[in-house]
């Protein structure tokens, strides 16, 4: 498997993870104007879930593939530990640590897929 390819997949699962990130620091800034607007999908616990199914996903294959090369166990903890950070902010009720949850998950979900780019071009 190319580097290119691999690159792709963590790129998808940056974005993911990137596009919950927004989602969760945006949604409480905005969520009261769209309303006003009749706009309320943002606020849908189906979004929320899709996402985290997308990035878990192409985190998944991206991070596995890259680890067949580089065999590097970290990458994977960091990632399943953002993941599990993001799963557990939809299962909290008050709403800052959900926030903290998901951003904190996020971000390392991107470390993740950063440095898997890294190690799969160090090859």
């Amino acid at each position: 498997m190319n580097t290119d390819y691999r690159s792709r997949w963590d790129a998808i699962g940056i974005v993911a993870s990137f596009a919950c990130a927004i989602h969760c620091v945006l949604l409480p800034l905005i969520f009261t104007t769209l309303t006003l607007f009749g706009v309320e999908f943002l606020e849908n616990v189906y979004l929320e879930t899709l996402t985290i199914l997308v990035s878990m996903c192409a985190g998944s294959w991206a991070l596995f593939r890259g680890f067949k090369h580089h065999h590097n166990r970290t990458l994977i903890i960091i990632f399943f530990t953002g993941l599990t950070l993001m799963i557990t902010g939809n299962l909290l009720s008050f709403h800052f640590a959900e926030i903290i949850c998901k951003l904190a998950g996020s971000t390392l979900i991107i470390i993740a897929h950063l440095k898997n780019v890294r190690e799969c071009r160090h090859e």
